[in-house]
């Protein structure tokens, strides 16, 4: 999508990227696609900072700026999470009255109120967290759809809107506390997804068998996360907590003596699953009972 033209007029001087891992890198490939400027590029990896700023025509690198003269309209620090007050720290000596860019930062747990000592000198602080991981693999793709929160000073929120469609995503303005409830509700959709994976991983070894999990398991994973986009959990629920089937939950219990450190996993998570099949219709009360007296 082409930025309408207030968009790119509302940073005339560019935007400055400061931190250029994954999320920077892409962002800034990505804002450079759809007509933006890319003033400057800041990152400790030299290497990093050369292959960014070939990529998206800047000519203006280095560890870190040394004025605000070098930083665009509009700065992103793309860093983890413990690194952003650090930097908004050594930030503060370069802040010019004359120079009032404003900044944003992409974290998705942290609030945009950690930019509150360049606040004053500023067009505005912000959070910009794009709901969505970036491993590398997914640069092409990994704005389409996505929505990005936006969360701090309203009038900059308001201003970015365009921005993020732009990028061919999704904005949602939101507070703090709902900036903090989409971040864990993230985790429980990404974060623990990986980590159960890795628990069928580690089932298959232990009894050896000789075949890849993703192999294995891609078709069923595709399978539920493709009814899960279209329908709500409760109707996608299978397998044994969905049908009351006592007896096969037994049997993976015993496997699981073998392997403590995913039985309480199992046992968590078949709750969960458990109250959720309750809100089906015509449960079996008796079956549900033996299944939490198991759990």
């Amino acid at each position: 999508m082409t930025p309408p033209e207030s968009s790119l007029q509302a940073f005339p001087k560019g935007i400055s990227i400061i931190g250029t891992g994954k999320l920077g890198s892409s962002l800034a490939v990505h804002l450079h696609r759809r007509g933006y400027r890319i003033r400057s590029v800041f990152n400790r990896s030299e290497k990093s900072c050369l292959k960014l700023a070939e990529k998206v025509e800047c000519e203006l690198t280095g560890e870190f700026p040394k004025d605000c003269g070098e930083l665009g309209d509009l700065v992103f620090l793309t860093l983890p999470d413990d690194a952003i007050a650090g930097h908004v720290q050594k930030l503060i000596p370069i802040l010019d009255d004359e120079i009032k860019p404003a900044w944003a930062h992409t974290s998705g747990a942290v609030m945009s109120e950690v930019l509150n000592p360049l606040k004053s000198n500023s067009g505005g602080i912000v959070s910009f967290h794009p709901v969505q991981t970036f491993n590398g693999h997914n640069e092409e793709t990994a704005f389409k759809n996505t929505f990005v929160t936006l969360e701090g000073s309203e009038a900059l929120c308001m201003e970015l809107k365009s921005l993020v469609r732009a990028l061919g995503a999704r904005p949602l303005l939101v507070t703090p506390e709902q900036k903090k409830a989409i971040h864990l509700a993230a985790v429980f959709i990404s974060n623990f997804y990986v980590a159960l994976f890795s628990g069928a991983r580690a089932i298959l070894k232990e009894h050896k068998v000789d075949v890849r999990t993703r192999e294995l398991f891609g078709p069923i994973a595709e399978q539920t996360l493709q009814s899960l986009l279209q329908h709500s959990p409760r109707e996608v629920l299978t397998g044994p907590i969905a049908r009351g089937d006592a007896d096969s939950v037994k049997k993976h219990l015993e496997i699981l003596n073998r392997m403590p450190d995913w039985d309480p996993v199992y046992r968590e998570m078949s709750k969960a699953a458990l109250r959720l099949a309750q809100e089906m219709p015509d449960r079996d009360q008796g079956k549900d009972k033996e299944l939490e007296n198991l759990l």
